[in-house]
């Protein structure tokens, strides 16, 4: 399973990038905004991503919007630290497979990727 990282934290890309080796996941590469994801996606065809909702330039549903143009079957857990029902609903509409709160541990991202898979 190969991975991208879309994160403006670079803690966070640090962490992430650090729970998928452990997981034994690839790693592709880390992106720090929307556009910079798009770039990214489009050049290293990762299967998976996990994308922050609150990123500069274009937030994490339109960024997810703008991937599942380029491929439909991409597989997105959305990142947050903001619990509004609302984006979690629209984020679920638009095709993103799972959502996970900040701050969370590596059981729990490796708990969603395991539901994705499939």
């Amino acid at each position: 399973m190969k991975f991208l990282i879309v994160d403006d934290s670079k803690i966070a890309r640090k962490r992430l990038n650090s729970y998928l080796n452990e997981l034994n996941y690839v790693v592709l590469g880390e992106a720090i905004d929307g556009l910079d994801a798009i770039d990214k996606f489009k050049s290293l065809k990762p299967s998976y991503i996990t994308l922050d909702l609150e990123i500069p330039k274009l937030n994490g549903i339109d960024t997810a919007k703008k991937l599942f143009e380029i491929d439909p079957n991409v597989k997105i857990i959305l990142i947050t630290s903001i619990l509004d029902k609302k984006e979690i609903i629209n984020a679920y509409r638009i095709g993103i497979k799972k959502v996970i709160t900040k701050p969370f541990s590596i059981e729990k991202l490796k708990e969603s990727i395991e539901e994705i898979k499939g």
